[in-house]
């Protein structure tokens, strides 16, 4: 029998401030990836058939940092981070795979097969669409309605606009490949689900104990894959237990801004994950999931603060997904029929 750990629900604003600032954080690892992958000397020409596997070896290690991190505040916090009832370590068990595990190992594989950047931001938003989606059918006070439905058209059409910048083509998101395109969608999936399995969860269990464990779990899940990947292309490994470990991050140059880079990136994994899970356990899961259209938007403009111009098509793009928002968000009674 689970117990709920708030006895008082807290504010709308509260929830939407959550959101907003996860998805905001959400948004700079883009940028802030590639500029760790070139300090380590991590692509495709050094690597060649060995480099999916270093990038979800190395993805594995960034959340195994952000699960140790969250950890860690659960513990300052005074939670007991092993106290858990079986039917709650499973759940956690279940969400880390979904949610870090699985997502992260489609997102990652399907990133680096697409060649259009337009068609993976776009993609990897399907999450927003398959929250809303699921929510009208799993909650019976999250209902999709027409204003909702508008709202979304909206937003999904401000993130297109947003990304047509740099020369990619309109043409470019009508391709598909099963370990491209295929993928993308599988992660929008799986982080749908794991946002229904947070809310689910966050009711009887601590959110930062759920949400570290869960990345830790992810990120036990990734580095296996990545481990196996390896061996696949002829990895020679060095020790029976360590060699796992030692056939992946031996190949990588650890420089001093790639590790802060790390360290860096995990916090912003921990932070905006324990935030939506926050978000997702009080929350409607329809209203919310819009906020995840400010992940690109974020992610485009740190590029500009990098030196990226800042185009007219990413000031549209941007009101269009800030009208999107004030409208998921406002009150309506009328749900939408199926016909």
């Amino acid at each position: 029998m689970s117990t709920t750990l708030e006895t008082k629900a807290p504010s709308k604003s509260m929830i939407i401030l959550a959101a907003v600032v996860a998805n905001i954080i959400w948004g700079t690892p883009f940028k802030l990836l590639k500029l760790m992958y070139a300090s380590m000397d991590v692509s495709r020409e050094a690597l060649g058939d060995r480099y999916i596997a270093q990038v979800l070896t190395i993805v594995s290690v960034r959340f195994l940092l952000a699960g140790l991190l969250t950890l860690a505040v659960a513990m300052i916090m005074r939670q007991n981070i092993v106290k858990m009832s079986k039917i709650q370590f499973r759940n956690v068990v279940i969400m880390g795979l979904v949610s870090t595990g699985f997502a992260y190992f489609f997102f990652n594989i399907g990133n680096v097969n697409i060649s259009s950047t337009i068609n993976s931001t776009i993609l990897a938003q399907s999450t927003i669409f398959f929250t809303a989606l699921l929510a009208n059918f799993i909650y019976s006070d999250d209902k999709l309605t027409p204003m909702k439905t508008l709202g979304l058209v909206i937003g999904f059409a401000g993130l297109i606009i947003s990304q047509l910048t740099g020369g990619t083509s309109i043409g470019d998101m009508f391709h598909f490949s099963i370990t491209g395109e295929g993928f993308m969608l599988m992660y929008g999936l799986m982080a749908t689900l794991g946002t229904i399995l947070a809310k689910y969860l966050g009711s009887s269990l601590n959110v930062f104990v759920m949400t570290g464990w869960s990345l830790v779990v992810g990120a036990i899940f990734l580095f296996v894959v990545g481990a196996i990947f390896l061996f696949v292309v002829g990895a020679i490994f060095l020790f029976v237990v360590g060699t796992l470990m030692g056939g992946s991050l031996t190949s990588v140059h650890w420089t001093t801004e790639g590790i802060l880079l790390l360290i860096l990136l995990a916090a912003f994994a921990a932070i905006p994950f324990t935030l939506w899970n926050w978000a997702a356990t009080w929350g409607k899961l329809s209203e919310i999931s819009v906020f995840k259209f400010i992940m690109p938007i974020s992610g485009s403009l740190l590029s500009v603060a990098f030196g990226e111009s800042f185009t007219t098509s990413l000031l549209i793009g941007l009101i269009l997904v800030c009208v999107s928002i004030i409208m998921l968000n406002l009150p309506s009674k009328k749900p939408l029929q199926a016909n």
